[in-house]
């Protein structure tokens, strides 16, 4: 379909168009070729009708949804996770994570610390030690989406002995007087010169489906981790799920689970397509991880006050505190919000 107008008929629709091709550009498995034509035919629909956008075609993220399961291929579909993030794209977590953690810490010196800050054995450990956990609990976040949960826990783990490590190593260093002034400027720049950096970067192409070298029990243990890992299913429903497609396998005949249903990220997402199940336990699980960073800022801001670290020390904290405790309470609302209504029939 040619587009016939780029103004759509009301402010309403100009408003539902703008928030579908929001939707579909966070989406990475779109192509932008896709999502313009997309919102093209939608406004020519409504043009053509004299019908609301949201009255054709509902909901502008659920009909995003539908945009990518009919316009994009499946095997495309199944290469990235539910925040469209695959293990490809660890480079650009890395540079992020860089550059984001290096820009927050040199604007809040800035504001509490002026024009330069210096820098000690036991700063530059902890914010390595700090640093490299955060770039390990998200490859482990990658890890697990990708249906390797054992290896993502391990990352996590690895973590966690990290923060601890570093920690440590920083209070055992804590009486050794700054080796040198730095100007913030400079780490400012470079940190907003790799988040640019970042969002610029194009990831590398998919690799080759390589289902086919798995043994069955690995093609299973990778669809359950999918499952489990990926799509936010509880256990139960995971092993009810492998067990049926092993019982499916079994009666075709065919010599291994791809040749039945192809990869297991395929599959995966086949068995899923359209069900709000997963983004409603992915935004539980978000939930629990936003109140835990509002229990750690409010140790954190409780300390402070304890230990008499200053107003902009307090300040920063309970800017902090205020953030995650608000997207804490959002992200609950939303998951209450999006639970299922309780069946009395």
């Amino acid at each position: 379909m040619t587009s016939t107008s780029t103004r759509w008929p009301t402010d309403d629709d100009q408003a539902w168009g703008d928030r579908l091709l929001l939707r579909l550009g966070l989406d990475s498995t779109v192509p932008a070729g896709v999502a313009d034509e997309a919102v093209a035919d939608a406004r020519d629909a409504c043009h053509e009708s004299g019908r609301p956008a949201a009255e054709l075609f509902g909901d502008a993220d659920a009909y995003a949804r539908e945009v990518a399961r009919e316009r994009v291929p499946v095997d495309e579909r199944a290469s990235v996770d539910l925040d469209g993030g695959t293990p490809r794209s660890r480079m650009t977590h890395l540079l992020l994570t860089v550059g984001l953690a290096g820009a927050f810490l040199c604007l809040t010196l800035l504001v509490t610390s002026g024009w330069t800050a210096g820098v000690s054995p036991a700063h530059v450990v902890l914010f390595a030690g700090v640093l490299l956990s955060w770039v390990a609990v998200l490859w482990g976040l990658l890890d697990r989406r990708a249906g390797l949960v054992r290896s993502g826990w391990a990352w996590w783990a690895g973590a966690a002995v990290g923060i601890v490590g570093s920690a440590a190593a920083a209070v055992s260093l804590k009486d050794h007087e700054p080796s040198f002034e730095l100007p913030l400027l400079v780490p400012l720049a470079a940190s907003v010169a790799l988040v640019v950096a970042a969002l610029n970067r194009t990831p590398p192409p998919p690799p080759a489906d390589v289902s086919s070298a798995l043994t069955a029990d690995a093609w299973f243990d990778r669809l359950a981790g999918l499952l489990r890992g990926r799509y936010y299913l509880p256990r139960a429903a995971v092993r009810q799920h492998v067990a049926d497609a092993r019982a499916h396998w079994q009666d075709s005949g065919a010599s291994h689970p791809r040749d039945e249903f192809g990869a297991p990220e395929v599959y995966a997402l086949e068995l899923l397509d359209g069900s709000p199940e997963p983004r409603r336990n992915r935004r539980l699980a978000s939930a629990w991880g936003c109140t835990a960073f509002a229990g750690f800022w409010t140790y954190n801001l409780v300390m402070a006050v304890v230990d008499g670290d200053g107003t902009w020390g307090v300040v920063w904290r309970t800017a902090a505190l205020l953030l995650t405790a608000g997207l804490a309470a959002q992200t609950w609302w939303q998951h209450l919000a999006d639970r299922p209504e309780p069946d009395h029939g």
